[in-house]
């Protein structure tokens, strides 16, 4: 399909509120109650969209949790996506959004049929090209940190207007770099903790998001 036509209402409007909040915050390898924890204490901070990667263990269960604790205004994803069985699991465990590192037609195309916001991943013009084709609400350049905002900044040239969400070892100088650049919105993980996250407070977590999102110039809610 080109430019496609079977993005759902419910699909878009998840990829717009993406694109509004600009920082979703991704949680690896995180146990189901670590995720509610830092869910709860990054909303606090001002947080509204939130990725679990599916590549670690319970992540599922971390996505059901997140999802019954936060508010409804809050948008709960899956990351990693890699087939399209995961993301009807990821759907059924409550999930609005699909990230993937990827371009997988099966996977952009079971995303559209379950109704939710799909954003695979992609690097190259061609590869942005294609999964935008494909049907993605915003594609994820990935990895950005080793390449840095001027790549967002040549790609803007021949693509204003697709959707970008950088992710890959972004900090809040980076994002504000990625913003400025053309970039709509960045996936950030370790930097929202400020310590690691196994041991950070729910305090430093607040504080760290509170921090970040002021750096970043993307202040929320």
């Amino acid at each position: 399909m080109s430019d496609s036509t079977a993005r759902t209402a419910a699909g878009q409007a998840v990829a717009a509120q993406l694109e509004r909040d600009r920082v979703v915050a991704i949680f690896r390898g995180l146990p189901p109650e670590r995720c509610r924890d830092a869910g709860l204490a990054l909303f606090e901070a001002g947080l509204r969209s939130f990725e679990v990667t599916l590549n670690t263990d319970q992540a599922l269960d971390g996505i059901r949790a997140l999802r019954d604790a936060l508010p409804a205004e809050a948008a709960v994803g899956a990351g990693t996506v890699l087939t399209a069985d995961d993301v009807t699991a990821a759907r059924r465990a409550g999930a609005s959004f699909v990230i993937s590192p990827d371009v997988d037609e099966p996977v952009v195309s079971r995303t559209l049929d379950e109704g939710m916001a799909s954003v695979p991943g992609a690097f190259t013009a061609t590869e942005v090209v294609r999964a935008w084709r494909a049907g993605a609400h915003l594609v994820k350049v990935f990895p950005i940190s080793p390449v840095g905002a001027e790549h967002i900044r040549q790609l803007r040239g021949p693509l204003a207007d697709i959707p970008l969400l950088v992710s890959g070892g972004v900090d809040a100088g980076l994002a504000a770099e990625c913003f400025a650049a053309g970039a709509d919105a960045a996936g950030v993980g370790l930097p929202l903790f400020g310590v690691d996250p196994d041991s950070a407070s729910v305090a430093d977590i607040t504080d760290a998001g509170r921090r970040f999102l002021q750096k970043a110039g993307a202040g929320q809610g």
